[in-house]
């Protein structure tokens, strides 16, 4: 639902509609996301089942110049 909200957004510039998408995914579903991906803020929230979780809600990336190129 984000992707899709964003690339509504980005629309005019289909190239980074894809970019962008390309950028998010990585950041969420990358299986090497510690290699590059700092957590810098948390919270605790409860789920609707009333069980605690702990919730990432600012992290910081670092990617090398050939990726963000």
């Amino acid at each position: 639902l984000s992707v899709a909200l964003s690339g509504t957004v980005l629309s005019r510039c289909p190239a980074c509609a894809r970019n962008f998408a390309n950028l998010y995914c990585n950041n969420i579903c990358s299986p090497d996301q510690s290699l590059f991906t700092n957590v810098t803020r948390i919270v605790n929230r409860t789920m609707p089942q009333g069980k605690p979780q702990l919730a990432v809600v600012e992290y910081q990336c670092f990617y090398r110049q050939d990726f963000a190129d």
